[in-house]
């Protein structure tokens, strides 16, 4: 009987376009934009031009160092800050005009650089000019020290260098690993979320629950028929969420495609998202259930769920400075966390049958109670026929 109820509700979804909008397609969209944009912002990083203003009387050979800067451009006005507090430029510079003169001279001149540190681009602009001019002090410093005939290992007794564990990435793996987590778990969660306002608070409101429930169906039967169905399409959206992911990173990007290597462990890696996705569609379809059957209408309902989405984000923005090297077992337990956790570890290339495990379990047992919860709400009327 449950898999009577489940084709029939499956059915009906499909039937309704607005399912195949909301479940499948706009997930798709909604993975492929926020692809495209982050991909098009990090090609065009350090490409825009760099506006740098100084004072009328700067010195003219520290302007011909910071002109020698990539897609610098330098122009002298009277008052940089504020023509930096007025928009007109990213970075205001004040140099001593005597700048050269103080140098030869064994003196220590000045060079102030002003940049709003809360802008991306202004920062980096700064980082640009600091860099230039460290590089023209470390030349004067070497200089000095020849001219005085001391060895450069007398000032500089040890270098220290920084590397990143990740070996030549420029970063372009983390932020898959980022948008890989919020583009599977919107998906699954967008996918669900137009079939469980219609199946609980829907029927309610159209007043077709009370028929429903005079079929030979047992109430068991229908609630997991109608639970089934909506972590279905859930799953469904999630699946072609990873699809497009993956696809779009291959062949529509140009600075992520080298970043996502799975050919090494394609099976344990697909097998694992598979059951992630799994089981993370199964919880999300309980909550939503529970939450379906509180509401008396779909606008209610959906009022009621639409939060949710909010409160999903927590544990990705909990999460989205910790390390693979920094997950925990109490992350592959946590609820939310534990898919987040999951797909962070198998984008980064970490593939651990426990941790996949301890997400399946843990997700696993909050499903027992969740449903639970759902079938004792649906085996009263109140919840069930609502204000009718």
């Amino acid at each position: 009987m449950i898999g009577h109820v489940y084709k029939k509700e499956l059915k009906d979804s499909f039937r309704d376009k607005k399912t195949i909008y909301l479940s499948v397609l706009l997930p798709i969209l909604f993975n492929i934009g926020i692809l495209f944009f982050f991909d098009m912002y990090i090609s065009n990083q350090g490409k825009d031009e760099m506006n740098v203003v100084v004072n009328e009387q700067a010195d003219n050979t520290v302007v011909q160092w910071m002109e020698q800067g990539e897609n610098i451009t330098i122009e002298r006005v009277e008052d940089p800050v504020k023509a930096v507090e007025e928009g007109k430029a990213l970075v205001a510079v004040e140099i001593d005009e005597q700048f050269m003169t103080r140098l030869q001279n064994m003196e220590a001149p000045n060079v102030t650089v002003y940049a709003d540190q809360s802008s991306v681009k202004a920062s980096a602009t700064s980082e640009s000019i600091l860099g230039i001019l460290s590089i023209q002090r470390e030349q004067v410093l070497a200089q000095r020290l020849q001219e005085l005939d001391i060895q450069t290992s007398t000032i500089n007794p040890f270098e220290v260098k920084m590397e990143g564990l990740s070996g030549d990435d420029d970063g372009s793996l983390y932020i898959i690993a980022i948008f890989a987590q919020l583009v599977i778990v919107m998906g699954v969660m967008m996918g669900g979320m137009p079939a469980a306002s219609d199946l609980f608070a829907g029927e309610k409101e159209r007043n077709t629950m009370e028929a429903l429930l005079m079929t030979p169906a047992k109430r068991l039967d229908l609630i997991v028929g109608k639970w089934l169905t909506i972590a279905t399409l859930g799953m469904l959206s999630g699946v072609f969420s990873v699809v497009t992911f993956v696809l779009f990173v291959q062949y529509g990007t140009k600075t992520l495609v080298d970043a996502l290597n799975i050919s090494d462990n394609t099976l344990f890696f697909t097998g694992s998202l598979i059951v992630g996705i799994i089981v993370f569609s199964l919880l999300v379809a309980c909550v939503f259930v529970v939450l379906s059957l509180i509401a008396n209408t779909m606008k209610e309902a959906q009022n009621y769920i639409s939060p949710m989405m909010t409160v999903a984000m927590i544990p990705y923005f909990l999460l989205i400075g910790t390390s693979v090297n920094e997950l925990t077992v109490t992350h592959f337990l946590i609820p939310f966390f534990n898919i987040y956790a999951l797909i962070k570890q198998l984008i980064y290339g970490v593939y651990d049958v426990t941790s996949m495990l301890y997400v399946a379990g843990s997700s696993i047992v909050v499903i027992a109670i969740t449903f639970t919860l759902a079938y004792m709400m649906f085996t009263k009327s109140r919840w069930v026929l609502g204000k009718s």
